[in-house]
């Protein structure tokens, strides 16, 4: 079920298509759609609205009894063009800043597709999301922000030059497992309290690196599992620490399980620069996987109409309000 918020007016669509069938009805900003547990289509056309779109977590959770919310493919986000009632053509006259992905598990990758030198995609925020991939394609992005969330892999693709720059792009308190260096080298990317294999020249904070950096990374307070390249700034990180000195379970490696926490052995000791532990567990947003929204639990829906024409339905949603 997906239920679409146009103001006060609320809709609501069922079925493996429902997203796609809210998504066209939506406005082209500000309308929010909520996605219960289950599985959805995406549809074929590129997200070319500042929608918000929230499922109801990326992953089982058995202490809320729900379900995850599952897109079945990949899902792409662009401007598009419009025609305004003079009938001329408007560049980029529908734009996807702003877009908002909260509690979702895509099957797949999200992707950023700004083709023929279209402006860049501003304030794009994933939060408590799960992917096999982040892909800036052709892109270039301003103020995108990533937290809470699991990638397997985030890269830059660009043929043209200056395509592909990220600016002030944010991933927070994430688990990655693969950073692309493709990134132009004035791209201006932070890692912050993320759990990460390394990758290409970023600036890194309050982390724990599996592997290394790419030369030319600035790097300040994070555990590096293994040693960093020659050539990068070290300041203040703990270096070539081994894995049973920094997870609190034994056996813990540091890689993506649905049932590991990704504890500190000594949260203590690995303080970071804001002053909390380094690591998923620390800084502003501590890792919570739980959407920070009213969540569908139950749905009942009578099988016949009344005698006015109304249909009976009844829906049960529990709150989140951990960040």
């Amino acid at each position: 079920m997906a239920t679409l918020q146009h103001g006060d007016q609320t809709y609501v669509f069922y079925g493996p298509d429902a997203l796609v069938s809210a998504y066209n009805a939506a406005a082209d900003s500000a309308d929010v759609i909520t996605l219960s547990s289950g599985e959805f289509n995406v549809g074929n056309q590129h997200y070319t609205k500042s929608l918000s779109i929230y499922g109801a977590g990326m992953e089982d959770d058995e202490t809320m009894g729900t379900k995850r919310t599952y897109l079945k493919s990949s899902i792409t986000f662009s401007h598009t063009n419009t025609v305004n009632s003079d009938g001329e053509t408007v560049v980029d006259g529908r734009k996807a800043d702003g877009t908002h992905l909260e509690g979702l598990h895509i099957n797949g990758e999200v992707m950023i597709n700004l083709l023929n030198n279209q402006s860049p995609i501003c304030n794009l925020e994933i939060v408590k999301c799960k992917m096999e991939r982040l892909r800036y394609y052709e892109a270039t992005c301003y103020n995108n922000t990533v937290r809470q969330s699991v990638i397997g892999y985030v890269e830059s693709y660009h043929d043209y030059t200056n395509h592909g720059y990220a600016g002030n792009l944010l991933f927070s308190n994430c688990h990655i497992s693969g950073l692309s260096y493709n990134f132009p080298s004035n791209s201006t990317i932070t890692i912050d309290h993320c759990v990460t294999t390394g990758g290409g020249a970023y600036n890194y904070t309050n982390s724990i690196i599996r592997s290394s950096v790419y030369p030319g990374s600035s790097t300040s307070n994070n555990i590096f599992i293994g040693n960093t390249f020659d050539g990068v700034l070290v300041n203040n990180n703990w270096n070539d620490v081994k894995n049973a000195g920094v997870w609190a379970a034994e056996g813990e490696d540091g890689t993506y399980a649905e049932n590991k926490d990704f504890a500190l052995k000594y949260p203590n000791k690995y303080i970071g620069t804001d002053g909390t532990q380094v690591g998923l567990h620390g800084g502003v947003y501590a890792w919570n996987k739980i959407p920070a929204i009213p969540r569908i639990t139950e749905c009942t829906i009578d099988t016949q109409d009344a005698a006015n024409g109304t249909i009976k339905l009844n829906i049960k949603a529990e709150a989140q309000t951990k960040e």
